[in-house]
């Protein structure tokens, strides 16, 4: 498991990353660094081979929160695969 320590707004967040061997998908995390420390699920990415899905928000989500945390699913998720030819839904292109 990866961590990505960014900032929205002012807030700090992390995306946590989850590069499964064993599981049927790979998973992002979003939570709000609360006192130095993770916080509660935000957001959650779910990819496979065929789809990528934001599985989890929670309500009252700000956009600018969700932009960056899309920008970095693209950045853990899609641009390796593209840089190594590995599986990747077909419409990861258009991100």
């Amino acid at each position: 498991m990866g961590m990505r320590r960014f900032s929205v707004q002012g807030r700090e967040y992390f995306a946590l990353v989850v590069l499964s061997d064993h599981n049927d998908f790979d998973a992002m995390e979003v939570v709000e660094r609360v006192e130095g420390a993770p916080g509660g699920t935000l957001l959650e990415f779910r990819m496979d081979d065929t789809s990528a899905r934001l599985s989890f928000i929670r309500p009252d989500i700000d956009i600018t929160l969700l932009r960056a945390a899309v920008d970095i699913f693209r950045e853990e998720f899609f641009e390796p695969r593209w840089a190594s030819g590995a599986p990747c839904p077909p419409w990861g292109e258009a991100l």
